[in-house]
């Protein structure tokens, strides 16, 4: 929203999601920190366990990520009921340090059912020591972009970026 007395830009709180094609949702965030923080949190496995919060009842029990041009990206979570509950694994095809990386993700059940998959794109920018991350997600049709949409996936991921706030205030 742009302030009228003074013309600046002030960021949006929070998550927000646009779905500009029939298969793409685009996710936008700011963080209050530098890029270079951000981007390790995003794509560390020892930062990205202190802020990626699983389902009330799960456990993150594989987190791997190689963020160079065929790295692996691999996430699993263990349920009361299943180990693995779920599973997300990728490669990444594109990585320009701190400014964009691009992977592959491939969502299944621990039965190994494929639940989703899609190529993603994030994106970096940062200003006045504020980073904002735009992640472009193109799923391979609109039910499946429909289906993640309505998976309620926008309140883990922005449950999951809270608690990134948090750990990017803390000193490092």
């Amino acid at each position: 929203f742009v302030n009228r007395k003074d013309r600046t830009m002030t960021p949006k709180k929070g998550l927000q999601i646009s779905t500009p094609t029939d298969t793409t949702i685009v996710l936008t965030r700011t963080f209050n920190a530098p890029c270079r923080l951000v981007w390790e949190a995003m794509f560390t496995p020892d930062r990205m366990r202190r802020w990626m919060l699983p389902p009330p009842g799960w456990t993150l029990t594989i987190c791997e990520c190689e963020a160079r041009v065929g790295g692996a990206l691999r996430l699993a979570w263990k349920s009361e009921e299943a180990d693995p509950a779920m599973t997300l694994q990728g490669v990444f095809t594109e990585v320009v340090l701190h400014e964009r990386i691009v992977h592959t993700e491939t969502m299944a059940l621990g039965s190994g059912q494929t639940i989703g998959s899609l190529l993603e794109m994030h994106e970096f920018a940062e200003q006045d020591g504020t980073t904002t991350m735009r992640i472009t997600q193109t799923y391979d049709s609109k039910q499946d972009r429909d289906g993640a949409l309505a998976s309620g996936m926008d309140q883990g991921m922005e449950a999951g970026y809270m608690q990134l706030d948090a750990v990017l205030a803390q000193p490092a």
